[in-house]
């Protein structure tokens, strides 16, 4: 009974932040329209200046990613946990070694005997690492360790809605000052809605393997 709850609160979730994704556009289209004066009155007074309407758009993006990192994690966490306490497994997650993501793709493996697909569990770790570089780098792939840079820049390669691009927002700086364009990350919606599906996906996996040693 409690992993059907588990089941329908983690599937809740991502239906949530499918929704999201799905009414982005909208969501900024009307944020735009409701700051289009204050946007014209202060360019007005401040021609060159790089206002927060200008960044919404990736911003939204960035959220969009933490959102699901943040939901990844937890339902990661609370489907370990509930594993352990069904079926009395002497192993918790705190008995594994590594990063979260680590501990937790060892304790599927080797103690619920549940590894999860390949491609699946690839999506998890990318998620991560993108989260990575828009909290800890705000985006800006410079800011990254070489090793998480280079795998960072693969993965924007790779996954269609991903692009690094030359950033005159965040950070830029005055006309009258020295100029050195900024790598960012750029996040479109169907990035999201993939990864979304990815997530979808590894969940029902997942709650289709929950019994150890089971099929």
């Amino acid at each position: 009974m409690s992993a059907d709850l588990d089941r329908a609160t983690t599937r809740n979730f991502l239906d949530g932040l499918r929704s999201f994704v799905t009414t982005f556009d909208e969501q900024r289209d009307v944020a735009r329209e409701q700051d289009a004066l204050a946007l014209t009155e202060s360019r007005e007074h401040h021609p060159h200046a790089i206002l927060f309407g200008d960044l919404l758009p990736r911003l939204q993006t960035y959220s969009l990613v933490t959102l699901l990192t943040v939901v990844l994690k937890a339902r990661l966490a609370v489907f370990c946990k509930a594993v352990h306490q069904d079926h009395g497994l002497d192993k918790t997650l705190d008995d594994m070694d590594g990063t979260f993501l680590e501990r937790v793709h060892i304790y599927l493996r080797d103690v619920v005997q549940a590894e999860p697909p390949v491609d699946l569990w690839r999506w998890a770790e990318e998620l991560v690492l993108l989260h990575a570089c828009i909290v800890d780098s705000a985006g800006n792939p410079d800011l990254m360790n070489k090793f998480d840079r280079r795998v960072l820049q693969q993965i924007v390669r790779r996954r269609p809605g991903l692009a690094l691009e030359h950033d005159d927002l965040l950070f830029s700086r005055s006309p009258h000052l020295s100029q050195r364009s900024q790598p960012v990350l750029v996040i479109d919606t169907e990035f999201c809605m993939e990864a979304v599906t990815a997530a979808q996906g590894l969940f029902g996996y997942l709650y289709q393997h929950r019994t150890p040693g089971g099929p």
